[in-house]
């Protein structure tokens, strides 16, 4: 008797499992397999549209970074070129200004038997002072040149070495961005030094403080002058240089 009834149980338990279970042909789990593959199939075509998407943004980026690392380059080689410039001018004046000293302590002292007089300086004191103010300035001290240089001339107003501070002067004014002081003590020296071997350098600083300040016309008048009447000098190289950068750039 016991043993019937579980068989029933056992039956009637398989009887009502089956009846549970989802056919393949159900209309409701066809739908829901319909439906599923569709979700999957948007999931892959959002992710692909987003993988390109980023990968457009990328590309786009390193282009711009290219770009700007261009950029960056030829910003780099004008400032080398730039400072290449500023030294080779400033050798090249430091050179002939220690020819000019060798030349001047070389030279015999003229014979005479009118009596002896104080020279204005004595025992280098101008070359000294003229020194420490050019090294301030080579250092980029340029505020502290500029009041050193100003108090040298002052000082030794009958010094040999007048037009050199005038001209190093102007130069400090020059890296300082003051073009309208720079300008007019280059000028200063064309007009009142004519016979100074700065004359070639303070009329090529006159053409770049005139560019500085976008007068292109006279500073293309001034640098050509420097070429004409200069040819062999380190003046006109960097002047033929600067009129070649201002065609390139379109002035």
């Amino acid at each position: 008797m016991n043993t019937l009834r579980t068989l029933l149980i056992v039956a009637g338990l398989g009887t009502l499992l089956a009846g549970c279970q989802v056919r393949d042909d159900d209309p409701y789990a066809v739908r829901q397999r319909e439906l599923e593959a569709k979700v999957d199939q948007l999931e892959q075509v959002f992710k692909n549209q987003s993988l390109q998407g980023m990968s457009q943004r990328i590309d786009g980026l390193q282009d711009q970074l290219e770009k700007l690392r261009g950029d960056v380059e030829v910003l780099q080689h004008n400032q080398d070129l730039d400072k290449k410039q500023q030294r080779d001018l400033y050798q090249d004046l430091d050179k002939r200004l220690q020819k000019l000293e060798m030349g001047l302590s070389a030279a015999p002292a003229p014979v005479s038997t009118a009596p002896v007089q104080a020279a204005p300086v004595g025992n280098g004191a101008d070359e000294g002072a003229y020194q420490k103010s050019f090294n301030q300035l080579k250092d980029g001290r340029f505020g502290d040149a500029i009041k050193g240089f100003k108090s040298f001339l002052k000082q030794y107003p009958d010094s040999s070495l007048v037009p050199n501070a005038v001209f190093w002067t102007g130069e400090a004014y020059y890296q300082m961005s003051d073009f309208d002081t720079a300008l007019a003590t280059f000028k200063k020296v064309v007009k009142d030094y004519p016979t100074s071997s700065k004359v070639s350098d303070a009329l090529l600083k006159v053409g770049y403080c005139q560019y500085e300040q976008q007068q292109w016309k006279s500073a293309r008048q001034t640098l050509n002058s420097v070429v004409q009447n200069y040819p062999n000098s380190s003046a006109a190289s960097l002047a033929t240089q600067r009129l070649q950068r201002m065609q390139d750039e379109g002035h």
